[in-house]
């Protein structure tokens, strides 16, 4: 996964204590800090609320994924085939 992160927002880790309150006061909604040592990343400051939206949002995509292949395993027991099933088979099957 490749971020896209602003130049300006890449610090190294020997120039945080210095520019802690800054990197804190700008870490606001989803504009975050990548700081580095030895020139490679290794963590991030992220606002907490945009956190908490990035977390919910990876549970909410993983509990998506996991229901559509739940519903195409039940399809294919059912004998239709999910990536050619017509909504009309679908919704024969789900009256049964």
């Amino acid at each position: 996964m490749a971020l896209n992160v602003a130049l300006d927002r890449i610090v190294p880790l020997t120039e945080v204590r210095a520019r802690l309150s800054e990197i804190v006061e700008q870490t606001k909604g989803d504009r975050f800090w990548v700081l580095t040592r030895r020139g490679r990343p290794q963590v991030a400051i992220v606002d907490v609320e945009y956190l908490d939206q990035l977390i919910r949002r990876a549970w909410f995509n993983d509990l998506v994924s996991r229901s559509q292949a739940a519903f195409d395993e039940y399809l294919r027991r059912q004998g239709l085939d999910p990536a050619t099933a017509t909504e009309e088979e679908v919704e024969g099957i789900l009256r049964e």
